[in-house]
């Protein structure tokens, strides 16, 4: 293909050089197109008493079941001949415009579902223009949150405490925080009787890390790990005491008959909420949208009435809206739906491309910003899809002459269920490989990782080993077995016929351990030092790696990319693998976290730890364990034989064979990467400071 010609997709989605979002999944083994493709993502995802909390209801589950039934029953009378040329969802509540009548009802503990728990919620909220009612039992801070999604439109939800000076600084600081209105719940005196919480042994307070209701001011140093009671004494009469702390706009969740409604009405309330708790609470009440023309005629349209409860398809928003619901809250689905950048960002400055595609599952509408500031004269088109539809990748795949495959879920700690990481690290890639084959792309690039190497075992020592020496990794945890596979497939792929009669060409990296502005796992030893006084984890003292920094892991791809358009380079590239690191010096993860830190004031910990040898074999029965509880529960051990192997194992590669075939000279030098990684680090201090002086105003 002529160099004017060139188009070039990077698949994008889990990207082993990003630097960002390399411990989860964006990849998925099904189309998700509607709200039950969701659920059964997120059952496959969660473990059982996890699954079990979101999904429980009270009793016999009866309420719960008939919320989505009842819908079922009801019937709509369409009528024609109206001119839908143009569809406007947009409405208000409470005076607001939001962008269409489904908002997000308050359910606790997001994080039990994803990392960034509520911060993620609220983003997504914000991005979409709707209403997020955020619990009292969120699992971030309402400073957190606010945060996250600045702009965004929020309520807040109440259970009322017993101590009334908890209640009242709790509403005038979200008050304060922006949110617009206090939805008191009302139907939990007491909690419901949850039948599969109690045969888990579920137990949030010592399960969860709980964030201290209190201000901060009144906080003391030790940790507050009581979920506070729900006043049950909490009565019609004590209403006109919230109006006397708050200018909010007071709802009422939880409202189910005419009766109460018409309490409402008379205590002044400004809206309800209809709603059994999700069927969570008292089994054997009606169905949210059953209940629903009753409290509509009770209130006259003297205040606003919404909807939570069983929906889950646009008709079941329509007949809610006909029924005289002002908008509906999803509870549930939300939580069943809870980069390659730097890549993208060299490939800009790249001559002679006509156009880059960057493949992602989603792209976060931040990232969408900022590819559009890019300045280039390629063309960079985003497509969003599944790595695992080939349809979609045969089609994302027409029309370009290299692949530059960096996409993967990076799990070393078997967090992810396996099947989900085989799909995605395996099939995904040989669904991409077959895809080149029929678009007839001439270039396959793949990012692989030391792991395929090992280490096999903490007491062999490998120091500067090279492409030449015979080093496989051995383990059967999901992620070195799905890249390994992954890998020996694409070099495998490399001669093949193309449809147009050409051959393609591939070949892979294998990235040492990478660290640098967005590192999850650095990311992760930061955020776990700031929580505990700058005191950093002191797990891997026995390692000695030569890590690499992300800027120069991604020069590598650019530089495989020009060598393998080089003719006359191209010949002794194909098929092969490369080690890829830097002038990084060789030492622990321990020590490079403590270097890149120290700046900072935080420390290693200086606490005795246990000697490899007897954590090793703890880990080999904690898998037991594991795999002696899997019929009844998934048990996640905190470590075992693989990930102590990993953290306190002597592994080093020289990059020579990069240098001389590739031309690899790394972008960044050790000085230059320190700095750049140590202001970063610096940012999320200064972000954690400013976080703690909001929450102290």
């Amino acid at each position: 293909m002529l160099p004017d010609s060139t188009k070039v997709g990077c698949q994008q989605s889990e990207c082993a050089t990003c630097g960002e979002n390399c411990h989860v999944s964006d990849g998925a083994e099904m189309s998700v197109v509607c709200l039950t493709d969701f659920e059964a993502h997120a059952r496959e995802r969660l473990s059982k008493s996890t699954w079990d909390y979101i999904e429980g209801g009270a009793g016999e589950g009866f309420t719960r079941d008939d919320n989505i039934a009842a819908f079922k029953k009801i019937r709509l009378r369409p009528r024609y001949l109206r001119d839908v040329s143009q569809v406007d969802t947009r409405t208000t509540i409470q005076g607001e415009e939001i962008s269409a009548p489904i908002c997000i009802a308050p359910t606790g503990f997001h994080c039990l579902a994803w990392p960034d728990g509520e911060t993620s919620t609220a983003r997504a909220a914000q991005a979409a223009g709707i209403c997020y009612i955020t619990s009292t039992y969120a699992s971030c801070t309402p400073e957190d949150i606010v945060a996250a999604a600045p702009r965004g439109f929020r309520w807040f939800q109440l259970y009322v405490q017993p101590d009334r000076q908890l209640n009242k600084q709790l509403v005038q600081r979200v008050e304060s925080l922006g949110f617009r209105a206090l939805v008191i719940t009302v139907d939990v005196p007491k909690l419901g009787n949850r039948r599969h919480d109690i045969r888990n042994q579920l137990n949030l307070k010592t399960n969860l890390l709980l964030k201290d209701l209190r201000s901060p001011q009144e906080r003391n140093s030790m940790p507050y790990l009581q979920m506070s009671p729900i006043d049950s004494s909490f009565c019609w009469e004590d209403l006109s005491w919230f109006r006397t702390i708050t200018q909010l706009p007071i709802i009422l969740k939880g409202i189910l008959t005419k009766e109460d409604a018409e309490l409402a009405v008379k205590h002044n309330v400004q809206g309800i909420i209809v709603s059994n708790h999700g069927g969570r609470q008292l089994d054997d009440v009606p169905a949210s949208v059953d209940a629903l023309p009753e409290v509509v005629a009770a209130v006259k349209g003297k205040l606003e009435v919404y909807l939570d409860g069983g929906v889950r398809t646009g008709n079941d928003v329509l007949k809610a809206l006909a029924l005289g619901a002002k908008c509906v809250f999803l509870g549930r689905p939300v939580l069943w739906g809870l980069a390659c950048k730097r890549i993208i960002r060299l490939l800009v400055e790249e001559k002679e491309l006509q156009e880059i595609r960057a493949l992602d599952k989603v792209f976060r509408p931040e990232l969408r910003e900022e590819f559009s500031k890019l300045q280039s004269q390629s063309k960079l088109t985003l497509l969003e899809g599944d790595i695992l539809d080939e349809q979609f990748m045969k089609r994302a795949c027409q029309g370009i002459s290299a692949v530059i495959h960096a996409a993967s879920v990076i799990d070393v700690f078997n967090v992810i269920p396996r099947e989900t990481i085989m799909n995605v690290n395996l099939k995904g890639t040989q669904i991409l490989l077959e895809a080149c084959a029929q678009a007839s792309v001439p270039i396959f690039i793949y990012t692989s990782t030391i792991e395929v190497a090992g280490p096999n075992s903490y007491r062999e020592v490998i120091q500067n080993a090279s492409e030449d020496q015979p080093l496989e990794t051995t383990w059967s945890a999901a992620y070195p077995y799905s890249k390994k596979l992954a890998e020996k497939a694409v070099l495998a792929a490399n001669g093949w016929a193309l449809k147009n009669g050409g051959t393609l060409y591939t070949c892979a990296l294998r990235p040492m351990y990478i660290y640098g502005e967005g590192s999850p796992f650095l990311y992760g030893f930061i955020d776990h030092a700031l929580k505990n006084n700058g005191i950093l984890p002191h797990n891997s003292k026995f390692s000695i790696v030569n890590p690499v920094y992300v800027g120069n892991v991604a020069w590598a791809h650019i530089l495989a990319l020009r060598a393998l358009r080089d003719p006359e380079k191209a010949a002794n590239i194909q098929g092969q693998f490369y080690y890829i690191a830097d002038d990084t010096p060789h030492q622990s993860y321990d020590h490079l976290n403590y270097t890149l830190s120290k700046e900072w004031g935080f420390c290693l910990d200086s606490r005795m730890s246990l000697p490899v040898l007897p954590k090793y074999w703890l880990g080999f029965l904690l898998e037991i364990v594991s795999f002696l509880l899997s019929p009844i529960c998934r048990y996640q051990p905190p470590f075992n034989r693989h990930t102590v192997t990993l953290l306190n194992s002597v592994f080093t590669f020289s990059y020579k064979k990069a240098q001389q075939d590739l031309g690899y000279q790394p972008l960044f030098g050790w000085e230059k990467a320190k700095q750049k990684t140590m202001e970063w680090i610096g940012s999320l201090v200064e972000r954690h400071k400013e976080a703690a002086r909001t929450k102290t105003r």
